[in-house]
């Protein structure tokens, strides 16, 4: 059973350990306009950015929790689900 609150909680990610198509300043950008944009209500930028962010640090739990809550909040059931299974997978202490 997995309870998921309506409630968006915006946590910041540990940085990244790896190098990829983004700079560690423009992920760190990213994951910040995600949080601002989840704050401000608009979870679809929200998911955008988060997915970016992903994509130079793929292992990051906060990241899938994150997009999870987003998706959740846009209706979009099944990828919520998806990136909250990833997430308990990447870190199965992760609440």
């Amino acid at each position: 059973f997995i309870y998921l609150s309506s409630e968006v909680k915006v946590l910041d990610p540990p940085p990244p350990q790896s190098s990829s198509s983004l700079s560690r300043s423009q992920f760190v950008e990213r994951v910040r306009h995600s949080n601002q944009a989840c704050q401000q209500g608009d979870f679809s930028l929200a998911i955008q950015l988060y997915s970016e962010a992903l994509t130079f640090h793929p292992h990051n739990y906060i990241l899938y929790s994150n997009r999870s809550a987003a998706y959740i909040r846009v209706g979009r059931y099944s990828p919520a689900l998806n990136d909250a299974i990833k997430a308990g997978l990447i870190n199965p202490k992760w609440p």
